[in-house]
């Protein structure tokens, strides 16, 4: 926790607190003490300074500030260090701009907007300015290139956890009218291999992976999330693809809330992969979850469009889909669709 985050720590809703006591605890100066709360109101927080009492917090800026974050996390390998983006274009250039600076494992990167996101494919990912979720992790994993496509369905599932913890049973309903009989039964949120996150049948966010390897080993990789949180969708152009937690729930989120459990979240299933290396329980946890599968699929893949019913993940992440003529074809990569009432993702 750097200084700037104890100090607030240190600072509260309910009294003052004097500028020497935080001083004294923190092993600073009083003019140190000074000008962190003159950061502190620069971002948003409402501060109080009361003279011969010291300090109150008045109210907090609905940003996603490491202030904010580091205090509900306790993880060992994410959120080591947090770099916040008032605006960017995207989370996942400036993490990578951070790995050519040398920034440690479990370095985030967060924006409260963001212009110029993308999503697998090339396709465009907007984040409005203080709605939505955008947020890249740099990992250096100790994995074989071929099978990175485990850690895109690891950071999917803790998606998934994370808005069962904060949504609680509202995470819990009946399937969407739109989504084919049994996808994803009592359950509002679903995974769609290889990366998509959906809610009520239509697409909530999704993971970007984008890595740097060697023969036989992954240099680095950039985990990125998308969420769409409370950002309206309704009567936009993404109205009949896309949806928000506001637009399923009626009412908004706790971004804070979401982003923090989802570090927590991402800290514990990325410590499968470098202590536990139990890589195929993790496709296992990832087809509770998948709406795709038991369901007729086409998926465009490079060698062209494959269609049968899907058959769960493999132990490598890879799609199992069972053809017509009863073989099964096993796909790294590709563009999966519900052959189905649900729309393209």
């Amino acid at each position: 926790m750097n200084v700037e985050s104890k100090v607030l720590a240190e600072l509260t809703e309910d009294g003052y607190s004097s500028g020497e006591a935080i001083s004294h605890k923190l092993n600073i100066t009083r003019s140190a003490v000074w000008k962190h709360i003159v950061k502190l109101r620069e971002r948003g927080y409402v501060i109080e300074a009361l003279p011969r009492h010291g300090y109150r917090l008045a109210g907090r800026p609905d940003k996603l500030l490491p202030a904010e974050i580091v205090p509900l996390i306790d993880t060992q390998f994410i959120g080591e260090k947090i770099v916040y983006f008032e605006k960017t274009g995207s989370t996942t250039d400036a993490a990578r701009k951070l790995i050519s600076e040398g920034a440690p494992e479990g370095t985030v990167v967060i924006a409260d907007e963001q212009t110029k996101g993308r999503g697998r494919l090339g396709r465009t990912w907007q984040t409005p300015a203080g709605k939505a979720i955008a947020i890249s992790v740099i990992l250096y994993p100790r994995l074989p290139p071929s099978r990175i496509s485990l850690l895109s369905l690891a950071t999917a599932l803790a998606v998934k956890k994370a808005l069962v913890e904060v949504l609680g049973e509202k995470a819990e309903t009946e399937p969407h009218p739109g989504a084919p009989a049994g996808a994803h039964p009592g359950s509002l949120i679903g995974l769609k291999w290889p990366n998509d996150i959906y809610a009520g049948g239509k697409k909530l966010g999704g993971v970007l992976v984008e890595m740097a390897a060697e023969l036989d080993r992954v240099q680095w990789a950039i985990v990125s999330l998308g969420l769409n949180v409370n950002n309206p969708v309704s009567g936009t152009s993404l109205e009949d693809k896309a949806t928000s937690l506001l637009q399923e729930l009626g009412h908004e989120v706790s971004r804070l809330e979401l982003v923090t459990a989802f570090l927590r979240e991402l800290d514990k299933v990325y410590r499968r992969f470098i202590e536990d290396r139990d890589l195929g329980a993790i496709s296992h946890e990832f087809e509770k979850s998948d709406i795709l599968q038991g369901h007729k699929v086409e998926v465009d893949t490079p060698g062209g469009v494959v269609i049968g019913v899907a058959s769960g993940i493999d132990a490598d992440g890879r799609l199992r889909v069972r053809e017509p003529g009863g073989g099964v074809k096993v796909m790294f990569s590709g563009e999966a669709t519900l052959a189905g009432s649900w729309p393209h993702s």
